[in-house]
């Protein structure tokens, strides 16, 4: 795999997790898993235990984009048993769909027992009417933050916005095509002149196709850390592309990420991205979420 998976190896990936090493030893970077067993306390009988460890654990409808309807996406969350959703807009209930029929929809979710955390991956060109349609279908949603690709030049308008409606946005990261926010030397200028409501949305999959440690982006923005996209995609040789594993099992150590969200407080949206398969993905999204579990049992 070479250079490519040098760069995130799992030894490479503990390595440049900073502090997180020595203060989340409990998050499994530095206990063996027999240590860990030993020295963990049991947990309460009286109290359910969260398999996902306090995080939002969700899904984004990208992942069943080939299943239309509200009630696809429904039975896909419910057959991975989850109960947090990010809604594609480009899919799945669109930016110009009527208020009345999105709030219906709205209502439809909560009725399953689902919420809507965020919704995107929406673009924001530098225009104010544009960019209000999407605070204004977003606010119907009740999203916690909006996932969004902005322009440099509309960061200063989306800033605004965020204040006016009381909610914040998370900058999405894509692969190496992206010209914007693949790595963080691109766009801090930028994100330094904006306040923190103004965020990111952490793409771990798109950060490893970039040469980009995740851990990396969370020490240095840990402030603005709005979102996360889960997925782990590992390097082809034979035609130099990328393809998704099943998280944890490629080149993202689930144990030193996820203790690290713990150190910094992290509470925002959670979403399994889960790339391939687009017409059966639940059966590699099962096994997705199971090594997920796992990670997040080694944090108690």
């Amino acid at each position: 795999m070479g250079k490519a998976t040098d760069l995130m190896s799992r030894r490479t990936f503990v390595a440049l997790s900073g502090g997180v090493i020595g203060s989340m030893a409990a998050a499994g970077c530095a206990q063996k898993p027999a240590e860990q067993a030993a020295s963990a306390p049991e947990p309460a009988k009286t109290a359910p235990v969260d398999p996902y460890a306090g995080f939002r654990m969700g899904m984004q409808t990208w992942c069943v984009r080939e299943f239309k309807s509200t009630d696809d996406v429904i039975k896909s969350l419910h057959e991975l048993g989850l109960k947090y959703v990010e809604i594609a807009p480009t899919i799945h209930l669109p930016e110009d769909t009527p208020p009345d029929e999105i709030k219906a929809t709205v209502e439809r979710y909560k009725s399953e027992g689902i919420t809507i955390d965020s919704c995107g991956v929406s673009r924001m060109p530098n225009d104010e009417a544009s960019c209000r349609k999407v605070f204004e279908y977003a606010k119907l949603l009740g999203v916690l933050a909006i996932d969004v690709a902005p322009e440099y030049e509309a960061l200063p308008l989306v800033d605004r916005l965020t204040e006016e409606y009381g909610l914040p946005v998370a900058i999405h990261n894509h692969g190496p095509e992206d010209k914007l926010y693949a790595k963080p030397e691109m766009y801090r200028q930028y994100l330094a002149k904006t306040s923190t409501r103004v965020g990111l949305c952490l793409d771990t999959g798109h950060s490893q196709r970039s040469g980009v440690n995740p851990l990396r982006v969370i020490d240095e923005f840990p402030d603005r850390i709005r979102g996360m996209h889960i997925k782990d995609m590992v390097p082809v040789v034979e035609g130099g592309h990328w393809e998704d594993a099943i998280v944890g099992r490629g080149l993202l150590y689930l144990p030193c990420l996820l203790g690290k969200l713990k150190e910094i407080g992290f509470n925002g949206f959670f979403s399994l991205e889960y790339e391939s398969d687009p017409s059966n993905p639940l059966p590699a999204m099962k096994e997705c979420l199971a090594e997920i579990r796992k990670a997040c049992a080694a944090l108690a």
